[in-house]
């Protein structure tokens, strides 16, 4: 039987005999039996969230050696793919309870795009059904397993740009300009970290609560928020403001919109980039142990301008056309699936050139 929090609330109070009594009123071993079945269903509803909201998640990997095994891995990291190391092992072939036992520690539900076996040279594949499902708050999706086979020609650097395609497919090659074309797909609710560096982390968001951003604080250790709103958006919510009031570093970097015009012909974009885009950089690559840098990216939807603006902070922190768009990828899929090619181009064609 599914459980929903609406029948557990119900079979809790129903197990009470009476519903006109003061909660004072009842007797020790009736609320004992009250609180015994919510901390059952609150119990039930942890476990069954367990492997979606992953932590260890990434690629499984199968060589038939260590050191093709662990070149691989380096590769990856170096790359920004995300690893699930208890599932990177040294076997002649895949099995189905490799697979198995990857599904049920190496999947995160909510970051389904890595849901990937990897063989690497002369490790032989097995026929499976690729198409699986999970549940998640009462609904189902759909999500591929996927595995791919390393060519035995195939040099480990164009073995990854196979990865790549797969993992990516054409999301940077199409244009979304509407926000109902984003795909009814969960989510996770934290915003999700890549290291760049040893000491700096960047992840996309969208406009964060006030709420959230104190969770984000004493939970996360944010200590820099950039803000991407135009200055009549800040003016109507204050964020920057109440940032710095909590006591997170807050960078306003104004960008007007997310229209095209905006990175391609507007004087003001390029003259606010190039007054703080040095100093936004600069932190980026220059944090330390005794001063690491944790940024959240985020402007009101957290899809066009944050997918722009940190695709440009990547390349002007020297990394490579790939490396950006995986990073970007890693920390928030929805971003990536959203910024849209034209916008990538006008980094790479006409904001980067003028600031260079």
């Amino acid at each position: 039987m599914t459980i929903t929090y609406d029948k557990l609330f119900f079979q809790a109070f129903n197990c009470l005999p009476s519903e006109s009594k003061s909660l004072d009123e009842y007797s020790k071993d009736e609320l004992i039996h009250f609180i015994g079945i919510l901390k059952q269903g609150i119990e039930t509803f942890n476990d069954k969230n367990k492997c979606v909201e992953n932590d260890e998640f990434g690629l499984a990997v199968i060589a038939t050696n260590e050191n093709d095994l662990k070149e691989f891995q380096d590769l990856a990291e170096n790359n920004f793919l995300p690893i699930s190391k208890r599932n990177c092992r040294i076997l002649s072939s895949l099995t189905n309870d490799f697979i198995d036992e990857y599904l049920q520690t190496g999947v995160n539900h909510l970051r389904s795009e890595y849901a990937m076996i990897i063989l690497l040279k002369h490790v032989q594949t097995l026929t499976i059904s690729n198409e699986k499902t999970f549940t998640y708050n009462n609904r189902k999706y759909k999500y591929q397993l996927k595995i791919v086979q390393q060519d035995e020609s195939a040099s480990n650097d164009e073995f990854l740009t196979k990865i790549r395609q797969e993992i990516l497919g054409d999301i940077f090659s199409i244009d979304h300009d509407d926000h109902a074309s984003i795909p009814s797909l969960p989510a996770p609710k934290q915003p999700q970290f890549v290291s760049i560096f040893p000491h700096t982390q960047i992840a996309c968001s969208a406009l964060p609560g006030r709420r959230d951003l104190k969770i984000y604080q004493q939970d996360l250790g944010i200590t820099h928020i950039l803000t991407l709103l135009n200055a009549k958006e800040v003016k109507n919510n204050n964020i920057c403001s109440y940032v710095e009031s909590i006591g997170i570093t807050s960078i306003h970097l104004p960008i007007e919109g997310a229209e095209l015009s905006v990175y391609t012909s507007s004087q003001a974009t390029v003259d606010v980039l190039r007054d703080r885009l040095p100093m936004i950089i600069d932190l980026l690559s220059n944090s330390t142990k005794e001063k690491p840098v944790k940024m959240l990216v985020h402007c009101a939807a957290g899809l066009h301008r944050t997918g722009t603006i940190t695709y440009l902070l990547l390349r002007f922190c020297r990394f490579t056309i790939d490396q950006s768009l995986l990073i970007i990828n890693r920390t928030r899929s929805i971003t990536a699936r959203q910024v849209g090619k034209k916008r990538i181009d006008a980094v790479e064609y006409v904001l980067r050139p003028k600031l260079l």
